[in-house]
């Protein structure tokens, strides 16, 4: 069997840690699991693969000669330890070790004898910062994140004037944790669990559940334009002579901020935009009695606003059709069946889209922004092989158009790098290796919806390249090279400046190694 994979996927706790064996058989499959006391504040952080550290930093950290560090005067080496007898002033001995600003880093040491004071250990330029301290014999370990003030030392040093002892095994390793780096500097909603939307704070990533099961929701900026997306009684004007009845029941983020609309079918209830944007619109229906078709989001001289409705909360969704002029129509009863002239209404939105995103709340008479999501720099080159490997994605996009859509591994430039994802305006998915600067195995196909989830896997290898996509091979190469010094997941082109990933993730791996065949397709079977 292979080597385990590295598995890296949503997870609602930050010390989350989930590992998963090669699919051969299903044995070792991991299961996403959550904690379910926490699910009604979200998420709050990603898989960590804790654990992983750089290479050994200290140079003769045993002491097995006197060497390689500079001793200020009460310190020694010899018998296999670092000794210090007591003194005036805080003595230290120390060495280069090539600490980097803002990177944080494992400190370990063990005080093997003491018979007076205080020993510790910290960066150079970092006094009375972060020190790990013993007073007792035993081994210490910390961690430490080095600012701008560190000047590049490991000292070890005599603390309060009177230590009295040995110290050995002094080690400092860089924590090359895998884990995602999350940004997104606005709130956003979700659907949680229980089907309910709510709020994920600031720089907090969100599990959405519109699909029935958990997979990381990554959208671009945008805005709602509509500024009272939750209020029909300000600023919309109500045709028809219409009764709104605003709080009248439970909304679909279990509030009761829902608004009723009894009418006929002359019943007309819009917002002025005055804007010349062909986007999308969408909001939140249901009947409160029966079922039936009604006209929402557009002019009734459209055709794609007519949607069947129940008594159960749906979201409908209308794109790229023009405003008349230049009007949101939430509802258009001319035309509607005689038994929903009695409908509840929540949600509006209006984006500068081809496509509708995550509710936006706008509740105070202006529209309002989401930020931009992303989620890149993981893994580390412990964990991704160069040589050979899979990465493997279970994922959807937003819509089958809009600009690229890329997951990547690379070196963190596009010099290096391989990468899947969707093409620019098409429901193509492509991928592409390149090495050097230089294109060494690419190739591009349609699936049946990008919108759709798949489970889409890339082997890659000296002169052996792949791509599955759910359960099928549909492309092999047996010629090209292999991009080098491969150390970054990231839902993002290579250099992390374009080419985000929006969509939907439930599942993204890295495999060490190249799978077989059979492998492949129990990996990416639906």
């Amino acid at each position: 069997m292979a080597t385990p994979s590295l598995a890296m996927i949503p997870s609602a706790y930050a010390d989350s840690k989930v590992y998963s064996v090669l699919p051969n058989n299903g044995d070792g499959d991991f299961t996403f699991n959550r904690d379910s006391s926490a699910t009604r504040v979200g998420p709050n952080g990603l898989i960590q693969t804790v654990g992983y550290f750089g290479s050994e930093l200290v140079t003769n950290g045993d002491f097995a000669t006197d060497s390689d560090w500079t001793k200020e005067t009460g310190w020694t080496i010899s018998g296999g330890t670092a000794n210090f007898s007591g003194g005036t002033g805080n003595k230290a001995m120390y060495q280069a070790v090539g600490i980097t600003n803002g990177k944080t880093y494992k400190i370990q040491y063990t005080v093997s004898s003491i018979s007076a004071g205080q020993v510790a250990v910290r960066f150079g330029g970092m006094s009375g910062v972060d020190e790990i301290t013993a007073t007792t014999i035993g081994t210490y370990t910390g961690y430490i994140t080095a600012t701008g003030s560190a000047n590049g030392n490991i000292q070890i040093e005599d603390n309060d004037n009177n230590f009295v002892g040995s110290i050995d095994n002094v080690s400092v390793k860089e924590v090359t944790d895998a884990d995602f780096d999350f940004t997104r500097t606005s709130s956003a909603t979700r659907v949680n669990p229980d089907y309910l939307i709510e709020t994920s704070a600031t720089n907090t990533p969100r599990l959405d559940y519109t699909n029935g099961t958990a997979s990381i929701l990554l959208e671009p900026q945008s805005t709602n334009l509509l500024p009272y997306s939750q209020d029909f009684s300000q600023g919309w004007i109500n045709t028809g002579g219409s009764t709104i009845t605003n709080n009248y029941g439970l909304a679909p983020d279990g509030t009761q901020t829902s608004t009723r609309i009894q009418g006929n079918s002359s019943v007309i209830l819009y917002y002025t935009l005055n804007l010349p944007y062909d986007g999308a619109r969408s909001m939140y229906i249901r009947a409160i009695n029966g079922s039936g078709n009604i006209q929402v989001l557009s002019h009734n001289s459209n055709t794609d606003n007519v949607f069947k409705i129940n008594t159960n909360w749906q979201r409908v969704e209308v794109t790229n059709a023009p405003l008349v002029p230049q009007n949101f129509y939430a509802i258009d009863m001319r035309g509607a069946s005689t038994n929903i002239y009695d409908v509840e209404i929540w949600g509006a939105q209006y984006e500068d889209l081809s496509f509708a995103t995550s509710y936006i709340p706008s509740l105070s008479g202006s529209t309002v922004t989401r930020a931009a999501e992303t989620l890149n720099n993981a893994g580390n080159s412990d964990l991704i092989n160069s040589t050979e490997g899979v990465l493997y994605v279970d994922f959807a996009s937003l819509n089958n158009a809009g600009n690229y859509r890329l997951i990547s591994l690379s070196d963190g430039t596009t010099s290096n790098r391989l990468f899947i994802g969707f093409r620019l305006n098409t429901g193509y998915i492509y991928y592409y290796v390149i090495a050097g600067g230089v294109s060494q195995s690419n190739f591009d196909t349609t699936i049946t919806s990008a919108n759709s989830f798949s489970k889409i896997a890339l082997k890659y290898k000296a002169n052996d390249f792949a791509l599955w996509v759910n359960g099928v091979e549909i492309y092999a190469d047996s010629s090209g090279s292999i991009a080098s010094g491969l150390d970054t997941l990231q839902f993002a082109d290579g250099n992390v400046t374009n080419r985000y990933f929006y969509g939907n993730c439930k599942d993204i791996r890295v495999y060490n190694e190249a799978l077989t065949d059979a492998q492949l397709q129990t990996l990416t079977t639906l």
